[in-house]
């Protein structure tokens, strides 16, 4: 039987402690365009690792994204 709520610490065991948007996609099941809307209307926040314009999201981020209804 799968759990509901997602183990943030399993997930880092899984993904790392950042992820790029595709992983976030498929840790959430919403698409990399929608958890750009997301960064973009400031619910999930966003970093630039070194200099590079490789952005990442933390895993912990991700998981707050879904939350419990019921």
């Amino acid at each position: 039987m799968k759990r509901a709520v997602l183990d943030v610490a399993e997930l880092i065991g899984s993904y790392g402690r950042f992820v790029s948007y595709p992983q976030a996609a498929e840790i959430t099941s919403l698409s990399v365009r929608s958890l750009k809307r997301e960064t973009a209307a400031g619910n999930l926040p966003c970093y630039r690792l070194g200099s590079a314009r490789v952005f990442r999201l933390k895993t912990e981020d991700v998981a707050t994204l879904i939350q419990r209804v019921a």
